[in-house]
Parts: structure tokens; sequence; C-alpha cells
């Protein structure tokens, strides 16, 4: 079942050119309970598919424009630089992901099947923490860094009491057209294929998109 949602990471660029983390983190929380609440509201499908997304209610969330943001930045896409800050701000949005499904399951209860995988999704939990202490912090803002090592403290603290109430909040899908739509420069996590690109319409006609993250970056 693909219940997957998307955020434009230059919509939490504030006026000095850094991240709005406190305001990425509502954004995450509000996307988080919005595609819960569509599991059960949505139909798929096969009997097979259904059962699966009820009883597991894996969620997608992830994010579009991270080549507009670091460039941005004026980071290489292709560099230690550019890889920590991803890391970083996936970090955030995932450890903030996995809490607010847990706060959901103290209210809702967990998935139907996180009682027999309880060891085995802590065990994951626990790797994702651990892995945050692997970001360089000499490329990052101590403040980033702190919420990215709050978040997954919280939601390793909160899943141990309530367990969670998705088996799965995040992931890094290809959001092509939807990433037009949400007046992105770059698609998904990918860096820039040109300056200005040229798509082709189903229904006839031609889109010319001008890159305009260029005049920040420089």
């Amino acid at each position: 079942a693909c219940n997957l949602a998307s955020l434009n990471l230059m919509k939490f660029v504030d006026d000095k050119g850094e991240l709005d983390v406190s305001a990425f983190q509502a954004a995450v929380n509000i996307l988080i309970l919005a595609q819960e609440i569509i599991v059960g509201n949505s139909s798929y499908p096969t009997p097979e598919i259904t059962k699966n997304a009820i009883d597991y209610r894996e969620l997608g969330l992830g994010y579009a424009n991270l080549g507009a943001l670091l460039m941005s930045r004026g980071l290489p896409y292709d560099s230690d630089e550019g890889r920590a800050y991803a890391g970083a701000i996936t970090a955030i949005m995932t450890g903030t992901a996995y809490e607010m499904s847990a706060k959901i399951a103290a209210r809702l209860g967990p998935f139907a099947g996180f009682t027999k995988n309880r060891e085995p999704m802590l065990g994951v939990i626990l790797k994702h923490r651990a892995a945050v202490k692997e970001i360089d912090t000499n490329y990052v803002s101590d403040e980033i860094m702190a919420a990215a090592a709050d978040s997954w403290d919280s939601a390793l603290a909160w899943g141990e009491k309530y367990g969670y109430r998705n088996s799965q909040v995040s992931v890094l899908a290809p959001t092509g057209t939807i990433a037009f739509m949400m007046d992105c420069d770059t698609t998904g996590i990918e860096p820039d294929i040109a300056l200005v690109k040229y798509k082709l319409l189903a229904g006839g006609g031609m889109l010319k998109m001008v890159n305009r993250t260029v005049p920040e970056g420089l």
C-alpha cells in the first residue's frame, strides 16, 4: 500500500537560510497523524494488501527539494558536508515521526503486529538512534544535531512504553509530478539535472522550468 507524503524542504528555510527545526517537526507531526487517519479510510486492491495495511499501518513520509536546499547553502551535492546535512534532516524527520506514532499508540494502541515484533522493532529504533552519532557534527549546527538526537531519544522512550502505531513511518519516494505541484526546483533527493528543464505533458504541451535557487546559492 502506498500511503505516501512529501515535504518541500525549502518551505522550512528561514530568512537567514537556516532550517526552522520546530516548524519542520510540527509539519512532520501533522502529516503522520493525517497519514495514520487515512490508513483506515482507504481502499486497497486485494484482501491481502488490505489486511497487511490494517495490521501493520505502514506510512511513507519523505521530502523533496533536497538538491535545492543544499544548493541554497552552497553545499556540493556529492560531498561530506552535503551528506551530513541530509543525514541530520532525515534523522529529525524519521525520529519525530516515530515519536508521533508512539504517541498515537498511547491513545489508540500499537499496530496489530507490534507485540510479536516488539524486540526486533525496538532493535531497529536503537540502531537508528545510534546512527545519529555517526553524523559529522563539523558540518551541522548544534541546534539541528540536538533535535536529531532528542527526537530519537523520545521515539525510543515512547515506543518502549506504548509501542508504535505504525510499523514504518518514512520512505524517500520519487516525487516527480507532485514535486512540480509543490513548486520544487529538484524532485526527491536527487540533484538538479539542469538549470533549465523541459517536461512534456501527457495531454500535450510542454513545461519549461528554470531553477530559482541559483541566486541563493551564489
